[in-house]
């Protein structure tokens, strides 16, 4: 079983990898909703999950998979009164078959509201 490093854009001279696969798993690391100058965008936390999975389906396409393959989610979010408003955003992303799931309210390390990282499944 073999590793590898997927490094894209929104990782470039940062000391992690965008994503790890690892046999039948795809490690995808912690994702903000950066907008393309690197600042959070704005529009609070339905507007960063919606960007968040935006680079997620792209972060899978590169990697030669798909949303249905999403096995597992790790939410933080800045404030537990922000839970609504993102079950609302990120719902839209899992209509069938939902992705077992964490939430945690936690500090946060940049101006964000809401990072997530997930786990796909690639195997049969």
């Amino acid at each position: 079983m073999g590793m590898s490093f997927i490094v894209g854009p929104n990782v470039e001279g940062l000391p992690l990898s965008e994503a790890v696969r690892a046999g039948d798993f795809l490690f995808v690391s912690g994702m903000c909703g950066f907008d393309d100058d690197g600042s959070i965008i704005e529009g609070g936390v339905a507007a960063e999950t919606d960007r968040i999975m935006t680079d997620l389906i792209d972060v899978l396409a590169r990697s030669g998979t798909d949303l249905s393959r999403i096995a597992k989610v790790n939410v933080y979010l800045a404030s537990a009164g922000d839970f609504d408003a993102f079950n609302t955003a990120y719902a839209r992303y899992f209509p069938g078959n939902k992705p077992a799931r964490i939430g945690v309210v936690a500090g946060m390390t940049i101006n964000a509201t809401v990072e997530m990282d997930f786990t796909a499944y690639l195997g049969d």
